[in-house]
């Protein structure tokens, strides 16, 4: 049995976090890019639609709570899954070690692209659309100055590099978290140390988050993360 310490670590990061992202991407809209446009929707509370998949969006100031929230979350899951490769104890007798490198190099990639991405839109463009409404509102900015200002956003959301979908970032960040689940579960495969229902839960949970982070594919793959989770922790014999 691991030390408490450890065994503390391993529920927080890889059932609480988890759990709470479930949670939390139930209300993180999604298919909103083109229609009716990113500041168009964003900017203001939408109700429910099987569309946009969310179960409410409260607005921008719930975009930038969200993200900021849901940040150090995806940062303290990484480290869950690094903690599964046996990245913070020896494993001597550990087979096919290089699964394991190659989770743990993935793993760091996902936690910095996922950062990166939910610094620029989401904290950042979250606090962008509330000061936006604050000026017009206020008319420090015409309505004319605004629209220009929403044109913008508009256009980085969708930028190749740093845009909030399908850019350079979101992409590598996506395929990266797919890599280090799928590596994690063929390394606790090998080693003995997962049954089979727990690594196709793994592997689940980097194909759904590869998808997509919004609802429902979101709150699916931090599901089934918590679910394998919980399995190998029972078995290891944690109290949870």
């Amino acid at each position: 049995m691991i030390r408490d310490p450890h065994r503390i670590f391993a529920i927080s990061s890889l059932v609480l976090a988890p759990v709470l992202l479930v949670a939390i991407e139930l209300f993180h809209p999604a298919h909103f890019t083109l229609d009716p446009g990113m500041t168009a929707f964003l900017s203001h509370p939408q109700a429910g639609d099987s569309y946009y998949k969310a179960i409410a969006y409260f607005g921008p100031g719930w975009w930038f709570l969200l993200h900021m929230v849901q940040t150090p979350l995806v940062v303290i899951v990484s480290f869950g899954l690094l903690l599964m490769t046996d990245t913070f104890r020896a494993a001597p007798g550990a087979r096919y070690k290089p699964l394991a490198w190659a989770s743990r190099v993935a793993t760091v990639v996902f936690m910095t692209f996922y950062t990166v991405l939910d610094g620029v839109g989401g904290i950042a463009l979250g606090r962008e659309l509330v000061v936006l409404k604050e000026l017009v509102a206020s008319s420090t900015l015409t309505e004319h100055d605004a629209q220009a200002i929403r044109f913008f956003l508009d256009r980085m959301w969708v930028d190749p590099w740093v845009g909030g979908v399908g850019s350079f970032i979101s992409l590598t960040g996506s395929w990266a978290v797919f890599v280090a689940a799928a590596c994690t579960a063929g390394y606790l495969a090998v080693n003995r140390k997962a049954t089979w229902l727990e690594v196709a839960l793994l592997i689940g949970f980097g194909w759904e988050l590869q998808v997509a982070h919004a609802s429902y594919h979101g709150p699916i793959a931090f599901g089934l993360l918590a679910l394998a989770s919980a399995l190998w922790l029972w078995r290891k014999r944690f109290a949870i």
